[in-house]
């Protein structure tokens, strides 16, 4: 409350100055300029508080939202959309691997975050069917291009 009382008492001492000094240089020349000039502190005292303020605290109108909330939301919304493309694109590139190997599998891929929005395939299930050979040979092709050891394939079907 003290910040407000002194914001008050500027604007006081500050009017105060101003009509002191209009009135002490009355009708002359000078004295329009030392109101003008007064004018302009009153003003810049008035408006000084709303300089310091940091305009991406206040919430937004439209949502209510602070700007870093806004930016956490709109961060959370793209590591979604991202972790979604790589685990959908992820499994029709494994599936087309199957198809070349002659299997009939259909994927699903759950990706990690590696980095902060670098996501990478962690998981993958596979359904279908598959003879061994084929099995070993696409089980092989993860482990190389995707870095999913066998521990991270689970296979179901046969």
């Amino acid at each position: 409350m003290t910040s407000i009382k002194a914001y008050f008492l500027r604007i006081i001492f500050c009017a105060f100055l101003v009509s002191l000094t209009a009135a002490l240089l009355r009708g002359k020349r000078a004295g329009r300029v030392v109101t003008l000039c007064g004018g302009c502190l009153l003003i810049l005292t008035a408006v000084r508080p709303l300089l310091r303020v940091d305009l991406s605290q206040l919430p937004d109108l439209v949502t209510g939202m602070t700007r870093t909330e806004r930016e956490a939301a709109a961060r959370e919304k793209n590591d979604a959309l991202l972790r979604g493309l790589v685990e959908q694109q992820t499994a029709d590139w494994i599936d087309a691997r199957g198809e070349e190997l002659g299997m009939q599998i259909t994927s699903t891929v759950t990706a990690r975050e590696a980095e902060a929005g670098i996501f990478v395939p962690d998981q993958v299930v596979l359904r279908g069917t598959w003879t061994e050979e084929g099995r070993r040979k696409l089980a092989e092709i993860l482990t190389q291009e995707l870095s999913l050891p066998p521990a991270q394939q689970r296979w179901v079907g046969g």
